[in-house]
């Protein structure tokens, strides 16, 4: 559009020149020596401008003759640069497509023809990761070498070496030469601090450094830098990790550090509680797991909530009885209260949570508290029962209703007799006295074995109680 401006404006000029030049009277007058040239004026400005574009083209050629070893330096350094470009645009395309071997040939091609230090290092770093993704480690630290030498004098460059190599380090295990590298990297400010600080976090994951585990894991939460749920996960499991590691007189500063929803985490809130429980404080031990419930309902919490002394087994069965107001349908919470009232010897009432329980969700745990309330209650019938669901769920056998005894022997297939009956048979009679006392001494070892298991007890009861009864 420019363009066409400009030859619009040039072809305006031109035409009113003509029309101002056609009436003119004017002319040039030449003087060179004693001759004298006379033009009309139209004609000598036509042959200015011819003469000012002939000087022109003739300057411009000149120019060109004298620029034409820079030019050609240009053009051959443009030609390499894109030569370069394509090779580091082909390798990095194998490399994330997974052909790491032709993209390590790409790219240590590219290393030893190209000029520029930063697409060498960049080249190398690149053939470092394709030697690192086929396990080849010593060609990858010669790589690693020759990028962090390439890129001396680019302090970002040699950021990046730095961060690749201990990325390579962490997916080979190597946790601790990467800490090594990342730490003083992290804490002068790299460029790239949330994948510093994710690499470290992967570091200390690897390492079992809980304590620093759960600082970074808070600040990545912080910044949103990673998944919600990953980063409620890493504070939870270092949180109560670091719980269980702390003595008997540190464990009250620790829980101090945590926040409120830190706090209400099931393991975090389980560790406290042990740690609380340990040592002596029954009372904190239960406002921590309390906290935590009001929260959410947990099994592993409840199942700690209800080991408590007997003095405060009311107190916390009615906060527990609060709880069930807002989830009636609850069987953690319904076998916890059975629980509670078993131990407060309220049968009726641990009666009716279990077995509200029981319709909801088949668990051997609540099977068990049933057969030792029935136990309690002198229902020895129905305590064995649940007690057999109990043993059958655990370790997966099948439970059969009212099968008292053992099935019969199939011996149909069974042979008339041993298979050297002729032998037998030419015994002497004195022989086979002896092995008729023999069948005899057997036959009543065998009934005396069959009184022996028909009176054995059974599993769960104990011995004494079932004759004080019957």
């Amino acid at each position: 559009m420019r363009t066409s401006l400009k030859l619009l404006v040039l072809f305006a000029v031109a035409v009113a020149a003509a029309l101002l030049l056609r009436d003119s009277s004017g002319y040039f007058m030449v003087v060179t020596g004693d001759e004298r040239r006379t033009v009309s004026l139209a004609a000598g400005l036509v042959f200015i401008v011819i003469a000012f574009f002939i000087f022109y083209l003739v300057f411009r050629f000149i120019g060109v003759l004298m620029d034409a070893p820079t030019r050609w330096r240009n053009w051959n350094q443009r030609r390499h640069t894109r030569k370069d470009y394509d090779l580091l645009e082909r390798g990095w395309v194998e490399l994330l497509e997974g052909r790491s071997s032709p993209a390590e040939k790409d790219l240590t091609r590219l290393l030893n023809r190209s000029r520029d230090n930063g697409r060498a290092a960049l080249a190398s770093l690149a053939a470092a990761k394709a030697a690192h993704n086929q396990s080849r480690y010593a060609e990858r630290d010669a790589l690693l070498l020759t990028a962090q030498s390439k890129a001396q004098g680019n302090p970002r460059m040699l950021d990046a070496t730095t961060t690749i190599r201990a990325e390579m380090l962490l997916e080979q295990g190597e946790s601790k030469q990467a800490l090594a590298l990342l730490e003083p990297l992290a804490q002068a400010g790299g460029a790239n601090q949330d994948h510093l600080q994710r690499l470290l976090l992967r570091g200390y994951k690897q390492l079992g450094n809980q304590d620093k585990l759960l600082q970074v894991a808070r600040t990545l939460s912080k910044k949103g830098a990673i998944d919600t749920f990953e980063g409620q996960r890493l504070i939870e499991h270092a949180g109560a990790a670091v719980m269980k590691a702390t003595t008997r007189d540190s464990w009250a500063n620790t829980w101090k550090s945590f926040s409120s929803a830190e706090k209400a985490m099931p393991l975090v809130a389980l560790a406290a509680a042990e740690k609380a429980q340990a040592a002596g404080h029954f009372d904190t031990a239960g406002q921590i797991l309390e906290a935590s419930l009001r929260e959410h309902i947990d099994a592993r919490l409840l199942n700690a909530y209800v080991q408590c002394p007997a003095d405060q087994v009311n107190g916390r069965l009615t906060k527990a009885q609060q709880w069930l107001e807002k989830d009636e349908n609850n069987p953690d919470l319904l076998n916890a209260l059975g629980f509670l009232c078993l131990a407060a010897q309220l049968w009726g009432q641990a009666e009716r949570y279990l077995t509200r329980s029981l319709k909801l969700r088949e668990d051997p745990r609540t099977h068990t508290l049933l057969g030792a309330l029935y136990d309690r209650l002198g229902k020895p019938a129905e305590a064995v029962k649940h007690w057999r669901f109990a043993t059958a769920s655990i370790s997966m056998l099948p439970t059969v209703e009212g099968e008292k005894y053992l099935p019969a022997a199939d011996t149909r297939m069974d042979p008339d007799g041993p298979p050297d009956r002729k032998r037998a048979e030419q015994q002497v009679e004195p022989e086979r006295a002896d092995e008729a006392s023999a069948k005899t001494i057997y036959a009543k070892r065998q009934e005396a074995d069959d009184e022996y298991f028909d009176s054995a007890p059974i599993p769960g009861i104990r011995a004494d109680e079932l004759n004080e009864k019957s």
